[in-house]
């Protein structure tokens, strides 16, 4: 639950670093005088992890320096529980697909190629996709977190 005691404050990292920043943090959250309770790394929420802290994070203290950790995000009185709630339980990538969207492979032997949503199907969340720069249109079905967005459906 909530203490009314600790804030939530959100913290710059550099892209890709987060997860390192956070166990870094995490071993450095058991000295004495750091106040860190809790670490969310969302996974929506690229260069930026969230702490709950009793004492206000200031990063000239000596037990904060962490490598990647680029600053604080000011604000008054930081992050309420509320918003910081929504990261809790991230939106599943099948539901911002649409049919006819551009997507990206980003694994798997057609990584890297570029193919149309052809059709989806949400319940084992896979999707089937039609290659763009194949010479014949090849029919190729993939889970929904092996491909990224380009460019939506133009409606």
């Amino acid at each position: 639950m909530e203490d009314t005691n600790s804030s939530i404050y959100a913290l710059k990292t550099s892209v890709g670093q987060e997860r390192n920043v956070a166990r870094l943090l995490a071993r450095k959250a058991k000295m004495p005088g750091v106040g860190i309770l809790s670490i969310l790394v969302p996974e929506s929420l690229k260069g930026y992890i969230l702490v709950e802290s009793v004492t206000k994070i200031d990063l000239r203290n000596p037990n904060l320096k962490v490598q990647h950790l680029r600053g604080v995000v000011e604000g008054k009185g930081g992050i309420t529980f509320d918003e910081a709630k929504r990261f809790l339980k991230p939106e599943p990538i099948i539901s911002s697909i649409q049919k006819g969207s551009i997507v990206e492979l980003i694994s798997g032997p057609f990584k890297g190629e570029r193919a149309k949503v052809v059709r989806i199907d949400e319940s084992r969340e896979e999707v089937v996709l039609e290659l763009i720069e194949a010479a014949v249109p090849i029919p190729v079905t993939v889970k929904a977190d092996q491909i990224r967005i380009i460019q939506k459906e133009a409606d």
